[in-house]
């Protein structure tokens, strides 16, 4: 006959069994939904990922018949929309498309996507007029956001409010409205998410500072900005054009310690333009700095190295030259 103790020790037992039991099934129950639920997650983004990837590729034809699919299982009529406004951005951009990709875009439901894509077709078709007369009076910046899914390596989902800024910012610039030009792009600016977005947003604020409204100071900030990010030409520019500024400043510590943070090769390669144009910019910076012997060591490098171009040769021998004859 069982004990007391025994009789409690087969109890814990049953309800132990009985909850482990339970847990399994519950498992067992949800398992499938789960995996269902991350194959229809995963397969999605592989839509997307195709999507763009037609796009980035200009397969139009086939990006717009990717676009179209996703926008019919889209969850909602936002998600809805910003399919139908890539389907109509890959439709404008085929040639003799443009019209239709126009009206594509014109019958989307919901306006932010509506406007931003037929701002971003006319640009590309060079409708800058067009874009400042049509929307000029748009209030892109207090539209809800708005998401533009990217999908491509490691892209992060762009602001449609940004993008729209960014094309009707340079559509002002390129009809010569500096004021207009200027405060669109700054708020895309500080709307864009992504380093290439960044770098195309701030390459162009900062020449059309320099270009347009000959502002100095803020074509500095807009080119340090750049210098903050990753990047190739646009970067690189950012560097040189922040260093002149620095030295017209006679801030020349600054620019040099600016010009050594450059990210390209401190010696001399062949073909490496870059080297080069980043040694002379620190040469001109010591000299001016009154650091004379520095300067014409710089030079002297420039002069005496195989893989120096000739136009670097010419005008390193050129600074050498002026500086001696000071020195005498």
């Amino acid at each position: 006959m069982p004990t007391q103790q025994n009789m409690g020790i087969m109890k814990r037992f049953s309800i132990g069994s009985l909850l482990k039991r339970s847990v399994l099934t519950v498992m067992l129950f949800w398992a499938p939904l789960a995996f269902s639920a991350d194959f229809k997650y995963f397969h999605q983004k592989y839509q997307e990922s195709v999507a763009d990837g037609l796009m980035q590729d200009k397969n139009y034809p086939a990006a717009r018949e990717a676009f179209e699919k996703l926008a019919a299982t889209a969850k909602d009529a936002i998600e809805k929309a910003m399919w139908q406004a890539r389907a109509a951005e890959a439709v404008g951009l085929q040639n003799g498309k443009f019209d239709e990709g126009l009206a594509l875009a014109k019958a989307i439901d919901d306006k932010p996507y509506s406007v931003q894509i037929q701002i971003q077709l006319m640009f590309a078709k060079g409708d800058y007029t067009g874009i400042v007369n049509r929307f000029g009076q748009e209030s892109i910046a207090a539209w809800p956001p708005r998401r533009i899914v990217q999908r491509v390596g490691w892209f992060k989902d762009e602001d449609a409010r940004g993008m729209a800024l960014y094309h009707r910012g340079l559509a002002y610039y390129r009809t010569g409205t500096g004021a207009a030009a200027e405060k669109d792009l700054e708020q895309a600016a500080e709307l864009a998410v992504n380093n290439d977005q960044k770098v195309s947003v701030y390459r162009n604020l900062a020449e059309m500072e320099a270009q347009l409204l000959k502002n100095k100071a803020k074509a500095f900030d807009a080119n340090m900005k750049l210098t903050y990010l990753q990047g190739g030409e646009p970067v690189l520019m950012g560097f040189l054009r922040a260093a002149d500024y620095l030295r017209e400043q006679k801030r020349y510590d600054e620019a040099l310690e600016l010009l050594r943070r450059m990210p390209v090769s401190a010696e001399l390669q062949d073909g490496d333009s870059w080297t080069q144009c980043k040694l002379y910019a620190m040469g001109q910076a010591l000299a001016e700095a009154g650091k004379t012997e520095e300067a014409i060591a710089i030079y002297n490098k420039l002069v005496a190295s195989e893989q120096c171009s000739a136009y670097y040769k010419t005008t390193a021998k050129k600074a050498l030259e002026k500086l001696r004859k000071g020195n005498t």
